[in-house]
């Protein structure tokens, strides 16, 4: 009789990471929120000639609203499918557990990152005459890194607050605080998502060049709230002295990209 052997963990979060990238970008609501950012940036090509300050914001931050927002709902859904249906029982007879599943959903985040970073620089091609300021590659990788971080947001949120009004929640918190942050351009920085482009008097309709703040520190300072959702959402499961030294030492790194950030 054949003896079933059960593959280590560390090879199992691999094959799962794969299986909850799919779900996550052939989820509903991600088919969306993507649609809605081609719906978005078509706009760039109807009526009248759109201002400079559009153009840039359509690579510089447009993925982060469309579909940067809705995949916190989406990395909600599908790490609490089994909690909602009732069916987390069934999981315990699994050769993964709950620390391995959401390690999987963390890797699998980078699915609708990668997929945003195509889309932002397919569009980048697109427009390269039509910006009055080439962006730079932190700006470029901005959008689609906060898709990865939004993602990671919902895992973090399912993994210690699976309630139904907790995505929303978050939602509305998150808006609300880049709405508040937005209204300064210092504080704007302490924000995932930075509208570069200066307005200056007119609005957007004339090109005023770009607020103060280090780009690529502030690329370090997204990478580093990314990592601290990974790690909440892990800690949640695994609390060895391993995971908590390695979500404060991320932590402090990202304290110190938030201050050399700023201009």
């Amino acid at each position: 009789m054949s003896v079933l052997t059960v593959a280590p963990p560390v090879r199992v979060v691999p094959a799962l990471a794969r299986a909850e990238a799919v779900r996550l970008l052939l989820h509903p609501v991600t088919l969306v929120g993507y649609g809605l950012w081609v719906l978005m940036t078509s706009t760039l090509w109807w009526g009248d000639p759109p201002r400079p300050l559009d153009v840039f914001e359509s690579v510089g931050s447009a993925l982060s609203w469309m579909p940067g927002v809705l995949m916190i709902l989406v990395g909600y859904l599908v790490a609490t499918r089994e909690h909602r249906a009732g069916t987390t029982d069934v999981l315990g007879s699994l050769p993964s557990q709950e620390p391995e599943r959401v390690r999987a959903l963390c890797l699998a985040s980078l699915a609708p990152g990668a997929v945003a970073l195509v889309l932002n620089l397919a569009l980048t091609g697109v427009l390269q005459d039509r910006f009055a300021q080439s962006p730079t590659v932190p700006q470029l990788l901005q959008a689609p890194l906060t898709v990865v971080g939004a993602t990671l947001l919902g895992v973090m949120v399912a993994a210690w607050a699976p309630v139904a009004f907790a995505p929303a929640l978050t939602v509305v918190v998150m808006i609300g605080a880049h709405v508040a942050l937005g209204s300064d351009p210092v504080a704007s920085l302490f924000g995932p998502a930075v509208f570069w482009a200066e307005w200056g008097v007119t609005g957007g309709e004339l090109w005023h060049g770009f607020i103060g703040g280090s780009h690529w520190w502030h690329l370090a300072y997204v990478v580093g709230l990314c990592g601290l959702a990974a790690a909440a959402a892990i800690v949640r499961s695994v609390r060895t002295r391993a995971v908590v030294a390695a979500g404060l030492a991320v932590l402090a790194v990202t304290v110190l990209a938030a201050v050399l950030q700023l201009p």
